[in-house]
């Protein structure tokens, strides 16, 4: 039984190599707020799983350890992938793979039930953001590619803006969630990790600058379109706000 839920689990907190199912199945939904819901919905389905075997120092340590080196292999391998993807979707879900991928890490040095959720959360909401935004650009420019029309700041600012805060809450930047809850998740794993998951923030830093590259600079060479209302871009960075209250709150409960 344990099994069972073990391989489910990775399935919905994505862990190589059933992340790609996660992916496909995430791929599959209509670019937008079916997407968003999805990456929200189904890490936290994945921590319920989790919940349900037992927690990792009823392992032996062989156990524990293999799951950190799969763990840091996958988060390693999609931020790796993500230098490379020039689609905003693709993206988007590569490095929210790798992001959920140190789920695992922290569930195998014990880390609370608490800061599992709030760390799936810290990730699956910008991600959910993110791909919002992905099926609004969809729909009022052709496509999600960044970098084929140019700069997107000039003619889409406040559509610009919400990207940035979302990317930048993705990649662990501080002040959003998902760095503290690394940090709380990831403050029991041995020193000698350090080597391989540092590299990782590295990794989702340059990953992140790739895409401002395209998404900020240049000359948009699209036809003229309406960006996104002030009222939707005010209420995505309330609900930026509300989810770093609600990290540092949860963090603080479950010390």
């Amino acid at each position: 039984m344990d099994l069972s839920f073990w391989i489910l689990a990775a399935l919905f907190v994505p862990l190589f190599p059933l992340s790609w199912i996660f992916n496909r199945l995430v791929a599959t939904l209509r670019a937008g707020s079916a997407q968003g819901l999805a990456v929200l919905v189904l890490p936290q389905l994945g921590i319920e799983l989790l919940h349900l075997i037992p927690p990792a120092l009823f392992y032996p340590a062989l156990v524990r350890h293999g799951v950190m080196v799969m763990a840091t292999a996958s988060a390693l391998l999609y931020a790796v992938r993500a230098l490379s993807a020039r689609e905003l979707g693709v993206w988007t879900r590569l490095v929210l793979c790798s992001g959920l991928a140190t789920v695992w890490l922290g569930w195998s040095v014990g880390a609370p039930m608490a800061v599992l959720r709030l760390m799936a959360l810290g990730w699956g909401l910008p991600a959910a953001v993110a791909l919002y935004l992905t099926g609004i650009l969809v729909r009022r420019v052709g496509g999600a590619y960044v970098g084929l029309h140019g700069g997107l700041v000039a003619v889409m600012p406040r559509m610009t803006a919400s990207l940035v805060l979302a990317v930048l809450a993705l990649t662990v930047t501080p002040v959003f969630p998902a760095f503290f809850m690394l940090w709380k998740g990831l403050g029991s794993v041995p020193v000698a990790w350090m080597p391989f998951w540092l590299p990782l923030i590295f990794l989702w830093g340059w990953a992140a600058g790739r895409l401002f590259q395209d998404l900020l600079f240049g000359d948009y060479r699209g036809e003229p379109v309406a960006d996104i209302g002030g009222v939707s871009a005010a209420l995505i960075g309330l609900v930026f706000v509300a989810s770093l209250a609600l990290s540092l709150v949860g963090s603080g409960g479950a010390l």
